[in-house]
């Protein structure tokens, strides 16, 4: 009880020498500024002063879950930029949502407001500019004091990894909640996976309470929750004994479990379009007091690239064109499929045509002369060494699906760099380091894209070696990300048992088996009119029964039940149910399978549906 009560008075008595100081201090100035602003100023210019006489200083506070100390360290700063700019009047609007509080700052309807740093950042365009950063016995580096932890029940042993949370449900504040939400799926991007697809539902409550995103959990609504570091701290022991941290990290500037990354504390920011002398008094106020509220004091942060890092992660904010594709991409796409038509077209055709004109000329061979059988022979087996390669040059249309995908990155690398170097050459001095940098990234990108490309020739010209270790979950998830949303979005799919298995073979023919098997799975799951389940693919894999060095993979789906022409002509070349199909996906997978040292059969699924077997040598 003294402690609180001698820190008040502490507190008190420090603001009431600091108004007396800024008064004793100002007071020359403001006589000579009289004429502009009448009356005896402070530490406002004149200009503030004049507009502040029309209407008061607009102050917001976003809604945000806080400690007791800190709530009452926010109260204790809106007290204080009132008194510092007394007489003229504050109007302050406490705990305002963030949709209202960012519709005010775009509209020019609020001059300082106090929000988590990455608010702040993502309203830089707008004018925001950060003069204050929070500082606690928790958080003692300003640049450090905010991270996400994602919860678990403590007797859920479901979850360890991160990894381990695809398909789960997961209990949140709001979609552009920064210190609760935003940070954490950066952790879920960085591990390689879509952060905005990764969990099966997600519930958002609409408000950042931590206790109600947790509360979901005690009800096992949700299997994971995402709540803000430090409020775990913040309960009884019993109560913090019912929830597990998932990957904990160790941080000694951020004294609270958390499994984020660590990112700058809540900031107070001024609009630029606010009166001139605004920003000053108030970083002035808030930096000159040693102790705002018990453990808690303002002072600024340097370092706000991580905030901007994880923009560009998640791709949004100013980042968000990161999500559009270049005109290449989509040249590349369509021109691909428009290859891919033609070349099965002209295929067809000329296949036709050569089998009717072999025909035709065998049989007037065999009647002419059984001496002209020899060379009649050794004629078909060359037009069936050019059939060979004109079915290679198909193969290769499909894989350029795939690769359009693998160059991508590179390519978008390259273009990146070269926008760096375009920025670097408009600075007054040339910075060789970095422009060495963006060189040397440039020859990378070049050469990751020269090695495409070989790939792609030697598997056209025949040098292909199915020798190769191929990783299984690699091969998958490229497959699954290059396949359109439009077929994905609505069907379930989860992996299981891929990590960590490599097989033998080729890897483009690995990913062209997968990527057949995979798109007719989502296509025939999407499309079923009337099923009683939710559609859904699944692929697993598991060692053979038979033998320890045969891998089998198992891919699933949902759907229709198949009649007994249809299953028999699911393997039968040249015959689909699709229109703009062409009957060769299955066959094509087939043979890889069998040229791996593998096999690939089908069966029914008793719901409805279809399940793809798999088998190839391990590596």
């Amino acid at each position: 009880m003294i402690r609180p009560l001698l820190v008040h008075l502490l507190w008190a008595a420090a603001l009431l020498a600091f108004g007396a100081a800024g008064a004793s201090a100002e007071g020359a100035a403001s006589q000579s500024a009289s004429s502009a602003a009448p009356g005896g100023l402070d530490g406002i210019s004149g200009a503030t002063a004049k507009l502040y006489q029309s209407r008061p200083l607009r102050v917001g506070i976003i809604s945000l879950w806080e400690t007791p100390e800190t709530t009452l360290a926010l109260r204790r700063t809106l007290e204080t930029i009132q008194l510092a700019f007394a007489p003229y009047p504050v109007e302050v609007n406490p705990r305002v949502p963030w949709t209202e509080l960012e519709h005010l700052i775009k509209t020019g309807g609020i001059d300082v407001f106090i929000a988590s740093s990455g608010f702040s950042m993502r309203l830089r365009p707008y004018g925001a500019i950060a003069v204050a950063t929070l500082i606690t016995e928790l958080q003692p580096n300003p640049n450090t004091g905010v991270a996400t932890a994602i919860l678990v029940r403590s007797d859920d042993d479901r979850f360890q990894t991160i990894a381990d949370l695809q398909g789960s449900r997961l209990s949140a504040s709001y979609p552009s909640a920064f210190m609760s939400y935003r940070t954490a799926l950066g952790e879920i991007a960085v591990r390689g996976f879509d952060p905005e697809h990764f969990f099966g539902d997600v519930h958002y409550t609409g408000d950042s309470e931590n206790g109600s995103i947790a509360r979901r959990l005690d009800t096992r609504e949700a299997d994971v929750a995402m709540v803000r570091a430090c409020w775990l701290e913040s309960l009884a022991p019993e109560v913090r004994a019912r929830y597990r941290v998932l990957e904990p990290r160790q941080d000694p500037t951020l004294h609270c479990a958390h499994t984020s990354r660590t990112y700058p504390n809540i900031m107070v920011s001024v609009m630029q379009g606010s009166a001139p002398g605004a920003a000053h008094v108030i970083a002035k106020t808030l930096l000159s007091i040693p102790e705002i509220a018990p453990g808690h004091h303002w002072g600024v942060a340097t370092d706000l690239r991580p905030v901007d890092r994880l923009y560009r992660e998640l791709k949004i904010e100013n980042y968000a064109y990161l999500r559009e594709p270049t005109v290449k991409q989509w040249v590349l796409t369509h021109v691909v499929d428009c290859i891919l038509a033609g070349l099965l077209v002209l295929g067809l055709g000329l296949h036709s045509w050569r089998v009717a004109y072999l025909v035709r000329r065998r049989t007037a061979e065999l009647r002419a002369s059984i001496a002209e059988e020899q060379a009649a022979q050794a004629r078909v087996n060359e037009l069936s060494a050019r059939m060979e390669r004109m079915q290679k040059a198909t193969v290769v249309g499909q894989l350029s699906n795939l690769i359009a995908h693998e160059l991508a990155q590179p390519l978008a690398a390259v273009q990146y760099y070269c926008e760096g170097m375009k920025e670097l050459l408009k600075q007054p001095s040339l910075n060789r380091q970095m422009l060495e940098m963006s060189r040397a990234g440039i020859l990378k990108g070049v050469e990751r894209t020269k090695e495409i490309v070989a790939r792609v020739r030697g598997y056209s010209k025949n040098q292909q070696r199915r020798d190769q270790a191929v990783t299984l979950f690699d091969a998958v998830e490229r497959v699954y990300g290059g396949l359109s949303s439009e077929m994905t979005g609505g069907v379930k799919f989860s992996n299981q048992g891929l990590y960590g298995v490599v097989v033998r073979g080729d890897g483009l023919e690995i990913e062209l088996l997968f990527n057949n098997l995979l798109k007719n799975a989502f296509e025939a799951a999407s499309g079923a009119m009337v099923s009683a389940e939710k559609p859904a693919v699944n692929i697993y894999a598991r060692v053979s029964p038979e033998t320890s060095s045969v891998i089998e993979i198992v891919v699933e789906n949902t759907g229709r039940q198949l009649s007994r022409e249809d299953f028999v002509n699911l393997t039968t070349p040249l015959i689909t149910s699709k229109s703009a199909g062409q009957g060769l996906g299955i066959p094509i997978a087939i043979a890889i399978a069998e040229a791996s040292g593998g096999h690939l059969v089908f069966e029914p699924r008793p719901k409805g549906g279809l399940v793809a077997r798999v088998t190839l040598p391990t590596a």
